[in-house]
């Protein structure tokens, strides 16, 4: 079993590969007795052809115990095309061909030489210059300062941030359930930003003494464009486990009235879509609006928004995160900043591009290997210098974010620019091979 992997059209040109070679084996071997009965007989010039006649039916006829693969089966005249190079390999090979039945060792061993030259040749050319480690020692520099510096004082200025954009608002006075009038919708407070209770024994509990902001997924990034606009809709808070609950107002101030359904807070949203007409979509584009009002007030705040999708996955590992200022707005801005340290070096790189010395390609993949080198050597560092000295709060999950993005975006792009110029370099090859064969042929028969 070949420990290659091909696919269906690799397979066909491994066997029409291996049929002509096992034709141009054939033919040699035809000429090579031709030109040994030509030494060996002095007889007459009709003598020596009726010879040869015999000689190529005996060779038909012995050559292999399979049908003879250059000889047709119908003297109708094929066009020499692909799909009929195919049609004949496929009728006449059965099995799988390796590469292993095309090479001898020595011709593997040449190709992998020679594969080695041109990755070698490759690295040579977009192998990184004098210039270019300067541009990495001050990217690596800006990243530290970043982290070591900027990054904590950003975390500093929050502390004075105000609360949320809730202040001066009206709690949700609706006397229905599962429905906010569209006039109230911009200006009532959101329900899931609810924090006290009623007088409901049963839902004393329902968000379990914690922050409320883990605990409910109207605060979560992402998923609160669902569940945060269908709260603001139906007047309902829905937590991490997707149980929900009533809201109601009682003089002037949100409580948890009692249970709900989450299934039917959004069946009473459809339902209202499908009913209401366009009053239902004004009311629906209102309650994003009014989502993405509150998310942004909330992200600037001291405690911010959680990471998305952390509460629904381990409230604890929100609480520890949040300890450490590990959330949606120190995140945000780690990411924003080191990409625009990234693009920074990356557009001061690309000024000292010279067309006369360098290959655009190649230089685009050096100025790539120095953002990504940078990037990785920072964040490297900064993981193990957080975990040594137990300041988890230095910790860069943006610039590990962005890291990782580059090792995916930067690595496929290396190697595509990679896989087109050993293509290039293998065509050469074989082009200089396909010439040399037509010169060897002209002189021959010129």
């Amino acid at each position: 079993m070949s420990k290659y992997k091909f696919t269906n059209e690799e397979l066909e040109l491994l066997r029409v590969a291996k049929l002509n070679q096992n034709q141009s084996e054939s033919i040699k071997s035809e000429m090579e007795l031709l030109n040994k009965s030509w030494e060996e007989n002095n007889q007459s010039h009709e003598a020596y052809l009726e010879k040869i006649e015999k000689q190529l039916a005996i060779i038909n006829m012995k050559k292999y115990d399979r049908k003879p693969e250059f000889v047709r089966e119908s003297t109708h005249e094929e066009p020499l095309d692909w799909e009929n190079l195919v049609k004949n390999a496929n009728r006449v090979m059965d099995y799988d061909v390796d590469f292993e039945d095309l090479l001898n060792q020595e011709e593997f061993v040449s190709a992998y030489k020679h594969i080695k030259e041109i990755d070698i040749e490759f690295e040579k050319k977009t192998g990184l210059r004098k210039k270019d480690f300067v541009f990495l020692t001050v990217a690596i520099a800006l990243q530290c300062t970043r982290q070591y510096v900027i990054d904590p004082w950003i975390k500093k200025q929050r502390v004075t941030a105000g609360a949320n954009d809730e202040k001066g608002r009206k709690g949700n006075t609706e006397s229905g359930w599962y429905y906010v009038d569209k006039e109230k919708i911009l200006i009532n407070r959101v329900p899931y930003d609810v924090q006290r209770y009623g007088t409901n024994a049963s839902i004393q509990k329902f968000l379990k003494g914690g922050d409320h902001r883990l605990m409910t997924l109207g605060h979560d990034p992402i998923l609160g464009w669902i569940f945060g606009t269908a709260n603001i809709m139906t007047s309902t808070v829905t937590r991490v486990d997707f149980m929900s609950a009533h809201v109601k107002c009682i003089d002037n101030e949100n409580i948890i009235h009692s249970l709900a359904d989450t299934m039917k807070v959004f069946e009473s949203i459809f339902k209202r879509l499908s009913e209401e007409g366009d009053d239902a979509k004004l009311s629906l584009g209102s309650a994003v609006v009014r989502e993405a009002i509150h998310l942004i007030s909330d992200v600037n705040t001291k405690r911010s928004l959680p990471l998305p999708g952390v509460g629904a996955l381990s409230p604890e590992l929100g609480k520890k995160l949040a300890k450490y200022g590990i959330d949606t707005a120190s995140v945000g801005t780690e990411v924003t900043l080191s990409c625009f340290i990234n693009m920074l070096i990356s557009m001061i790189h690309r000024i000292c591009f010279d067309e006369n010395k360098d290959d655009e390609q190649f230089y685009e993949v050096r100025t790539r290997k120095i953002i990504l080198y940078s990037n990785l050597i920072a964040s490297t560092s900064n993981t193990i210098g957080s975990v040594l000295t137990k300041r988890y709060d230095l910790l860069d999950v943006g610039g590990m974010l962005v890291t990782i993005t580059r090792l995916i975006t930067d690595v496929r792009f290396i190697c595509k620019v990679k896989d087109e110029f050993v293509q290039n370099k293998l065509d050469e090859h074989f082009d200089g091979i396909q010439e040399e064969v037509e010169n060897i042929y002209k002189s021959r028969f010129e």
